[in-house]
């Protein structure tokens, strides 16, 4: 899935092949520098078919999502919320890996009430 104009850039998601389900909560998955939502495969597709929707981000500069790459981890954090806006989600429960774990961190944080659940 292709979400516009966040930020000024379109941000790339996997969602497991499943659409998106305001009634379900949702899961936000963030990989590490170098990587892309690929990285979650097989844990973004079993959320999604087990009650839950997903957003497998490709952070900007990485894989799918336009725009350079963001400066710092605050940025990202920042960056997340925006996603969640685009999306039409009011709050999810953030997964982190590597760069993404200290993104997450930090916008929860910055953003407690957007942020259910936190997984690093």
């Amino acid at each position: 899935m292709i979400l516009p104009g966040v930020n000024g850039n379109d941000v790339y998601a996997y969602t497991g092949a499943r659409p998106l389900d305001a009634a379900l909560p949702t899961a936000v998955f963030v990989h590490g520098a170098g990587n892309d939502h690929s990285v979650w495969a097989l844990q973004s597709r079993y959320f999604a078919h087990h009650g839950r929707n997903v957003l497998a981000v490709d952070l900007p500069g990485h894989g799918r999502s336009g725009g350079g790459a963001l400066p710092s981890v605050e940025a990202i954090a920042d960056w997340i919320p925006a996603v969640l806006d685009a999306a039409r989600i009011d709050q999810a429960a953030l997964i982190g890996h590597s760069l993404g774990s200290l993104a997450v961190l930090e916008c929860a944080a910055r953003y407690p009430a957007r942020i259910a659940k936190v997984a690093l």
